[in-house]
């Protein structure tokens, strides 16, 4: 519905961004790492969104970075994590610490993160455990560029059974070899030398 915001930064606090866009002001819920990264009051700001809407109201949360976004609407599809326990949970990690600790199973740090109990923190990783490589991929490749052929071997050495770091590892010297005007078709096979 309503995707994306461009306009002036209006007001910022921690949790909550006010952007007007044309006269209007839009009031986003945010994480702390996404306050961190905003500009200036009086700056012009680029907030991605999702819209929840409740018999009762209608609340707008804001993101920084896709990678925030995508596993934000992960962690909202899981039974008993709502927006607002989505939100603090990634204030209070990043989005690669927890798509870390859901990868390696890591009951203890997640335990630590307010609001994650026991049964939450084992909800979490029955649900994200497999989604967990994948959006931890697409934050990686959306914070550096990397190449496409690389990222398509990557994923292809996972689809194959190859698990990471070890897909990552292979695809990685793979392209090392090939150099990095190599197809993803030539890429693959090279990397199931090196797994």
């Amino acid at each position: 519905m309503i995707e994306q915001l461009r306009g002036i930064l209006i007001q910022k606090h921690p949790t909550f961004a006010v952007v007007d866009c044309g006269g209007v002001g839009y009031g986003l819920q945010i994480t702390t790492r996404t306050s961190e990264t905003l500009p200036p009051e009086g700056s012009e700001a680029t907030l991605m969104t999702h819209l929840v809407v409740r018999e009762d109201s209608m609340t707008l949360f804001g993101f920084a970075a896709a990678g925030e976004k995508e596993l934000f609407l992960q962690m909202i599809e899981v039974n008993g994590i709502g927006p607002k326990m989505a939100q603090r949970i990634l204030s209070s990690v990043s989005p690669q610490e927890f798509l870390g600790f859901i990868a390696r199973e890591d009951r203890i740090q997640l335990g630590k993160i307010k609001g994650i109990g026991k049964k939450t923190a084992e909800m979490l990783l029955l649900a994200l455990k497999d989604k967990a490589q994948l959006l931890s991929l697409a934050e990686s490749a959306a914070s550096a560029p990397v190449s496409s052929a690389l990222q398509e071997a990557h994923l292809a050495l996972i689809s194959l059974g190859v698990k990471d770091p070890a897909a990552r590892k292979a695809a990685e010297k793979a392209f090392e070899i090939l150099g990095k005007e190599a197809s993803a078709s030539a890429l693959i096979p090279e990397a199931l030398k090196h797994v």
